[in-house]
């Protein structure tokens, strides 16, 4: 069973969870405390799975204990309970919780957000990659692209459009602020898959609280990522991005999915974000070896990894399959297939045009495709593009 924590010093919210999840006592061994130290001995006693806990409580606040909890049981999901008017509460715990609540919340979302991320979870099977994933509470941009985003929101005429544009150049910064914008604190009915209209939804001061004032975005204020420069990942991902947008523009996609295929290959690697270079000298002591992992070993482990962290972080399940599947779409859902499809190919053909060892295009099912989106691709002006966003 499931060991679900949940945290709030008003007793009345507490009776009225106890009660709406009453159905769940098969599944879930709830414990339910009205205080951040009260919390804090249960998970001396025990190891949690999920800690839902509410923003607000005299001593020790919702930001402080899953700061705790992200330290002492890394693997436990994290979810933060608040209202819309704690803007400056939600932003101070921007980097502790995975994911936030709206406040009320019925039992339906908890448990919808609870089983997002146990379903993905079953694509790792080692503790150590779940409690390393577990650690993340942002990931660091490339600090070039941080530095030039700096410069940009302190000139009194940037645009959100010079914002958007930045950001896209980024995988960790795109990620970082998708995370924010689809949380149901800023209301959002549909999720967002595009950078341009989340900076939008989230104006000016959002932004500038985000990366002057929270650190949200500098790499500084991370933590249980590796540190080696990752700026060819960055550049990979940009590439392959571009890629997967003409290939859904080649066929004729709506706005929507083209948005989302752009985003699903940007992201497609972003679990080397988090797992350090297998080579680096003096590792943490209990960063898992790819090659320790037996069945894992022979596999890209990087794409797991990756669409864990997505699904803690709540984004559609369709860019979390797309980026767990990308080496084999055959895998993915059939209503995921094909986007997954996309960011394959995408990928294949932009390690092949850098000249760097891959899968040859001989070699998936899906080749019949490639050679009328040859010319579309080989007019793509990557390193151009990618030079403008580094």
């Amino acid at each position: 069973m499931m060991r679900i924590l949940f945290v709030d010093d008003d007793d009345h919210v507490l009776r009225a969870l106890k009660r709406s999840l009453h159905g769940m006592r098969s599944v879930w061994d709830m414990e339910f405390v009205a205080s951040g130290a009260a919390a804090l001995q249960s998970l001396d006693r025990y190891q949690a799975d999920a800690v839902v806990s509410d923003m607000r409580m005299p001593g020790m606040d919702g930001w402080q204990l899953l700061t705790e909890v992200k330290s002492r049981q890394p693997q436990a999901v994290r979810i933060l309970l608040s209202g819309q008017s704690e803007s400056a509460s939600v932003m101070r715990a921007v980097g502790a919780a995975h994911q936030y609540l709206d406040k009320p919340c019925d039992s339906g979302a908890i448990q919808q957000a609870i089983a997002r991320t146990q379903g993905t979870k079953r694509l790792l099977t080692d503790e150590r990659l779940i409690s390393l994933v577990g650690r993340v509470g942002l990931l660091p941009p490339a600090p070039h692209t941080f530095q030039q985003l700096l410069r940009c929101l302190q000139r009194l005429d940037y645009s959100l459009t010079e914002v958007a544009q930045i950001v896209e150049g980024d995988v960790a910064m795109t990620a970082n602020i998708l995370k924010l914008v689809n949380s149901p604190f800023f209301g959002c009915r549909q999720p967002i898959t595009s950078i341009e209209r989340a900076v939008n939804y989230l104006g000016t001061d959002t932004i500038g609280s985000l990366v002057l004032g929270s650190g949200a975005f500098n790499a500084e204020s991370t933590s249980g990522v590796a540190s080696p420069d990752h700026a060819r990942a960055w550049r990979h991902g940009l590439q392959v991005a571009m890629a997967a947008r003409a290939i859904a523009l080649h066929d004729n996609m709506p706005k929507p999915q083209v948005e989302e295929a752009f985003l699903a290959a940007l992201l497609h690697d972003i679990g080397k974000l988090v797992l350090p270079e297998p080579a680096a000298p003096g590792g943490p002591a209990d960063t898992p070896d790819p090659a320790d992992h037996g069945p894992l070993a022979n596999v890209d482990l990087h794409a797991e990894v990756g669409a864990y962290l997505l699904s803690l972080w709540a984004f559609p399940t369709s860019i979390v399959e797309a980026v767990a599947y990308h080496h084999d779409p055959g895998a993915a859902h059939s209503d995921i297939g094909p986007l997954a499809a996309m960011v394959d190919i995408a990928n294949r053909y932009t390690h092949h045009r850098s000249g760097q060892p891959h899968a040859a295009f001989s070699a998936h099912g899906a080749d019949a495709r490639i050679g009328p989106l040859l010319c579309v691709l080989d007019a793509l002006d990557f390193d151009q593009t990618a030079a403008a966003a580094f």
